[in-house]
């Protein structure tokens, strides 16, 4: 059988056990892999009709399978949110309020994201005044504010008003309306951030399929070939459908259903949609996983942690006793879908550990995986439990190496406290199966997978331009960081006999870079770009010349 195209001459890195290095790659005309080998090897399969790429010695591997970002919501900020820097003080926000209200009509939302640390304290400080400052620069207008967690959010008085919130207002199950002698000044911590995103008019379905398509476009853009939305909606499938029906979905999607009420999202469709979960996917598509949301972040004090803050003294929030985290875990488990549970602080985890043990004593061992979405902080004598549960570690964001928003987390915890985050060497040694995530776009306004690479080889600020480094112990090697962003994740959704490795049978889904990662400095990792994406074959991205 003759090839439909022949790949030749690459420096390819398969991330398959059985080959892990080649110089060619063989495809049929349905976009599978039919052959990995030498140019020598594969130079029978080319035929009179088979198109032959030149890779040039160019660095290959499987496309980048993000295990855990946020598409609909991280692309439609993208496009119409103003961005605000995670060191801007509250002073440079109202000036991008500013300039972003001068181009809107009057009453019209204005949305950015994401503030940090800074021009929190800088809100803190001001009380009440900050939300008439963000009125005033506003010209009137409803502004919302995203927290770079994802977890808060700042809100004027005419965004309160839009969201019918005034003093009367009970605080949200989940969420917290920030008072000063009862009235709100504007912050909303957790759910009560959704009251008022819940006011801003909603996508209608085209607009839906437009934002998705835009994100497919960019995730190619950066290497991704696969991803793990971690809170999804029907309204979010249907759209994803729509492009996989009209063969214009070039990543495999993965999602992550919001079935549990302690998702924002809940819905009861969502929740009826588990019953069908095959029937509305596409070719491309898996929605085999429910999430649900166990406890906070750290930046607001509001993760689950074991020992107590040390300014505040407190030890977070956990929105599920144990019984009932057992229970939602338990009736997702007998309907073989696997749980994606949001728990960021050490008790978050233990109870979610907790929780799958029970789960495999009442409905067996075989059940689906679980996932710990985050796993901050992982106690070391429950490293080994999540390799004997079945348990995979969902790491994300990328604040393992020194950046702006770790140091704001380290400033919330300690220094001693943070130098613990992710035990990466300790779960890999422990044989715990990982996968990484970007968490896009709560922290990081760019998905940029080849600085989370980095940090993981050094725990330190690629750029140098921040001094310190966490946990340096738990650094880890090339060789054991490149499956966490490609294999495992494909595995992770039950996607391992379709893409993630470049072996035969498999889906022909691999990047092509501008530099070879085993021949620079760690430092030089964060600035890969990439050259080429290339989906079922056919090249879906080509970095402008």
């Amino acid at each position: 059988m003759q090839a439909s195209t022949l790949f030749t001459n690459g420096a390819i890195h398969t991330m398959d056990p059985e080959r892990p290095r080649a110089e060619a790659l063989a495809v049929d005309a349905a976009g599978r892999i039919m052959a990995v080998g030498s140019v020598a090897e594969l130079k029978p399969l080319a035929g009179a009709n088979t198109k032959t790429v030149d890779l040039s010695g160019r660095f290959v591997m499987p496309g980048v399978f993000d295990f855990h970002l946020h598409v609909i919501s991280g692309m439609t900020t993208r496009l119409r949110s103003f961005a605000i820097d995670a060191g801007d003080d509250f002073a440079a926000i109202l000036d991008h309020v500013r300039a972003a209200a001068a181009g809107k009509r009057e009453g019209d939302w204005l949305t950015g994201s994401a503030y940090g640390a800074r021009a929190l304290v800088d809100i803190e400080g001001l009380g009440l005044d900050a939300k008439r400052q963000l009125d005033e620069a506003s010209g009137g207008r409803p502004v919302l504010l995203i927290h770079g967690s994802l977890h808060g959010a700042f809100a004027n008085e005419a965004a309160l008003a839009r969201a019918g919130i005034d003093a009367a207002t009970p605080d949200p199950a989940g969420g917290r309306i920030v008072r000063i002698g009862g009235e709100a000044t504007g912050l909303l911590e957790e759910n009560a951030m959704w009251m008022v995103d819940g006011a801003i008019p909603v996508l209608g379905d085209g607009e839906i399929v437009d934002v998705a398509r835009a994100a497919v476009r960019y995730f190619n853009s950066v290497g991704v070939t696969g991803f793990v939305d971690a809170m999804s909606t029907p309204e979010m499938i249907a759209a994803f459908r729509a492009l996989d029906d009209a063969d214009d979905l070039s990543t495999w999607a993965g999602f992550t259903l919001s079935a549990s009420r302690t998702c924002s999202s809940w819905s009861p469709e969502a929740e009826a949609l588990l019953a069908r979960r095959g029937q509305v996917c596409g070719p491309h598509m898996v929605a085999e996983n429910a999430k649900i949301f166990l406890d906070g972040v750290p930046s607001l004090r509001t993760a689950a942690m074991l020992d107590p803050y040390p300014d505040t003294g407190g030890h977070g929030e956990m929105y599920l006793s144990s019984d009932e985290l057992l229970a939602e875990m338990a009736a997702f488990d007998r309907q073989g879908v696997g749980v994606k549970v949001h728990a960021v602080g050490d008790a978050a985890v233990v109870r979610v550990l907790d929780a799958v043990e029970r789960v495999r004593a009442e409905n067996g061992d075989g059940g689906p995986w679980h996932h710990i979405a985050h796993g901050q902080y992982i106690p070391h004598k429950d490293i080994s439990r999540m390799k004997r549960l079945r348990v995979i570690a969902d790491l994300n964001p990328p604040m393992w190496f020194v950046n702006q928003a770790s140091l704001a987390h380290e400033r919330v915890v300690g220094r001693e406290r943070y130098a613990t985050v992710w035990p990466i060497r300790t779960m890999l040694e422990a044989g715990v199966t990982m996968a990484l995530g970007s968490d896009w776009m709560t922290i990081f306004p760019e998905l940029d997978p080849w600085q989370a690479l980095a940090g993981l080889l050094m725990r330190r600020d690629p750029s140098g331009k921040l001094e310190g480094v966490h946990g340096l112990h738990e650094a880890i090697t090339l060789d054991q960081a490149l499956p966490l962003m490609t294999r495992n994740g494909a595995a992770g959704m039950g996607l391992g006999d379709r893409t993630g490795r470049l072996a035969p049978g498999l889906s022909a889904d691999f990047i092509v870079l501008d530099r070879d990662l085993y021949a620079v400095a760690p430092e030089q990792i964060a600035r890969t770009k990439v050259l080429s994406t290339v989906f079922e074959g056919r090249e879906v991205y080509a970095a402008p010349a």
